[in-house]
């Protein structure tokens, strides 16, 4: 799954794009970080990409710190970050793990959909464990990811076939809302975001799907 992963995202050229990266904030993202970022002074981001948020948050006058498991990816968003003469920079790490740096951050944003990208409810509450490691009481974390819909007909479909694969070959059964597009994601719904933040040392203060599934989290 990880392969499949890291050669979507190598072969998704759009990433390496200098006008994506250069885009700024989504919509939603503007909105976000204006109301609950707003008293911060250091970020974490988490799943940096080629640096669209980065580079955008270092620009509205954040400290920011990257951090991204894809190569390719961290060489092409340090170059463009250097180009733009910013200080910031993006450090290559371990896929599902985060800097170990010592620092304290003031808010955590989980860059553009890779909170999704986690196999596994244990693996992601884990995540977010060690994220509340560094950070400050109170301060907020972004989670984006894509959200269940409907009557989740197809999901219970996927669930039933992906679990008889997975016993017929001896493997962990699949959660609900686990899916390939062609890369593994995971679709979430507000409990499931609920109950995961709350496991991993947040609670719940805002779940949206306007634009894109998003939630914020306030570090207990």
């Amino acid at each position: 799954m990880h392969l499949i992963d890291e050669y979507y995202y190598d072969n998704q050229k759009m990433y390496q794009w200098e006008e994506y990266n250069r885009a700024g904030l989504w919509g939603w993202e503007k909105k976000v970080i204006n109301e609950y970022f707003e008293k911060c002074k250091s970020l974490l981001v988490l799943g940096a990409g080629g640096g669209r948020e980065v580079l955008a948050l270092s620009k509205l006058g954040y400290e920011v710190d990257g951090c991204e498991c894809n190569p390719q990816l961290v060489k092409f968003g340090n170059q463009l970050i250097e180009k733009e003469g910013l200080t910031s920079n993006i450090q290559l790490i371990e896929r599902d793990s985060s800097l170990e740096n010592g620092k304290l951050y003031d808010g955590i944003i989980v860059g553009w959909g890779a909170y999704m990208l986690i196999q596994g409810r244990e693996r992601r509450i884990a995540f977010l464990k060690n994220l509340r490691n560094q950070m400050n009481e109170n301060s907020p974390i972004l989670l984006s990811f894509f959200s269940q819909s409907g009557n989740n007909l197809y999901f219970k479909i996927v669930h039933k076939i992906s679990n008889t694969l997975r016993w017929i070959s001896r493997k962990n059964s699949s959660e609900f809302g686990d899916d390939l597009v062609p890369n593994f994601v995971h679709y979430f719904n507000e409990e499931e975001i609920a109950n995961e933040l709350k496991e991993g040392g947040f609670k719940l203060e805002m779940y949206s799907t306007n634009e894109y599934g998003h939630a914020v989290g306030i570090a207990n």
